[in-house]
């Protein structure tokens, strides 16, 4: 099986619990829209749009909606949700649309699973219209702590897909063409009761998926992990999981 056949797979699994599952979904979103102009948005491209968690507040704004996913399962949410806007099943790194066809392209914690971000960039660039504009945010190394830290002490594996460090991603992100980017790292910390609670919403968003997976943890291995992560909890009683995220905005010059 392909690695991006597996990945659509495991995301269509995840398809029908994920807006129960995405807190740090909502908390990216709603950076990404906060940097959008108050105007008019023009033809808008939601790339890994999900079952459609953010299509209805950029369609408010958009004079066409299109809505793009790998996954067919979470293109089958949208669809059954929002059946009167545009679904297109398709990979991120290969486009189906014609140079500078669009004036706004949203891409909120998809770059991360590009198998070239890079030359995902590129095409997404190219999509764009002269002053068109991108919004995007993607994961980056040093998330999943202090989570990830216990699992490879206890399992001897991360259990998630690597990420790029900040640097890597302004290294390729100074690389691209008749641009001007911006890009600033935040920290989002989402907290749950348990350990088994953080891992089970991390199932529900597919952000557990690895190529290459491993096996799942033991019984006595989730015990160890969450016997460990107790020294984390706050005075509320809950425990954090911290997430390294890049928020990119980029103005197509040419």
């Amino acid at each position: 099986m392909s690695h991006k056949l597996e990945i659509s797979q495991h995301f269509s699994r995840a398809a029908v619990g994920y807006t129960q599952h995405n807190e740090l979904q909502r908390q990216c979103a709603a950076y990404l829209l906060a940097q959008l102009p108050a105007e008019e948005l023009g033809v808008t491209l939601d790339i890994g749009c999900g079952p459609g968690v953010n299509s209805e507040a950029l369609q408010q704004r958009a004079s066409h909606y299109v809505g793009l996913d790998l996954a067919v399962g979470m293109l089958q949410q949208a669809q059954q949700r929002l059946p009167a806007l545009n679904w297109v099943r398709a990979d991120m790194e290969q486009l189906p649309f014609a140079p500078a066809s669009v004036h706004t392209l949203y891409a909120n914690l998809v770059l991360q699973w590009a198998d070239q971000p890079l030359a995902a960039l590129r095409q997404w660039v190219a999509c764009v219209k002269p002053q068109g504009r991108i919004v995007a945010s993607t994961v980056l190394q040093g998330s999943l702590q202090p989570l990830s830290g216990y699992l490879l002490r206890y399992t001897g594996h991360r259990r998630h897909n690597s990420f790029l460090t900040y640097p890597e991603l302004q290294q390729q992100l100074a690389l691209l063409e008749g641009v001007s980017v911006t890009v600033e790292q935040q920290t989002i910390t989402v907290r749950y009761p348990t350990v088994l609670a953080m891992l089970h919403q991390l199932k529900g968003i597919g952000a557990n998926y690895q190529y290459q997976a491993r096996p799942g943890l033991t019984k006595g291995q989730l015990q160890r992990v969450a016997t460990a992560m107790e020294i984390h909890r706050d005075p509320q009683g809950l425990l954090p999981l911290h997430w390294e995220i890049a928020f990119i905005t980029l103005r197509k010059t040419q």
